[in-house]
Order: C-alpha cells, then structure tokens, then sequence
C-alpha cells in the first residue's frame, strides 16, 4: 500500500506543478492562443468536442487516446476471463 500511496502523491504532485505552470504562463504572456478538445462516452459510442484553432488535431489524438484506452480494456477483461478458465479450459 505504501507504493500506492507514492505513485498518488507524485500524480498529484505532477497535476499542481502542471497547474502553477499554466497559471504563471498565462500571467506573463501577452498574446495566447486558446483551444482544446474532449471526448465523451455514452456507452460505447464517442462523441468528440473541440475548439480553437487546433482543434481538429486534438481531437484526433483524444479519440487515439480513447480508442487505445478501450482496447487495453478489452485486452485486460480476455486476460481476465483466460485466467478464470483455468488451466484445463482453454
């Protein structure tokens, strides 16, 4: 458990400086230029939002991002269902 615990403070730790970053680069440039993207699942079907002018190209790499996520749980629930069948069942 300890292990667990490190591995959560460091991703929360990587999420505040990630934060403080954006905060002090939004404070001290004068130009920016804005956009992100999102995806949302209902059920197995994404639907992908963006905005900006690189939206088209965040968009594509959230829905990779999602489509990847979505074969590692597929991958993961095989292996599952492999290690419940035991030895003798293939």
């Amino acid at each position: 458990m300890d292990t667990f615990r490190k591995l959560v403070s460091a991703g929360f730790l990587m999420l505040m400086l990630g934060f403080i970053t954006l905060l002090i680069d939004s404070l001290t440039s004068v130009e920016a230029k804005v956009g992100g993207a999102f995806v949302i699942f209902i059920g197995p079907f994404p639907l992908a939002f963006g905005f900006g002018e690189y939206s088209p190209i965040l968009i594509l790499v959230s829905v990779a991002i999602a489509a990847l996520m979505m074969l590692m749980i597929l991958l993961m629930l095989m292996n599952l269902k492999r290690s419940q069948a035991g030895p003798d069942n293939p």
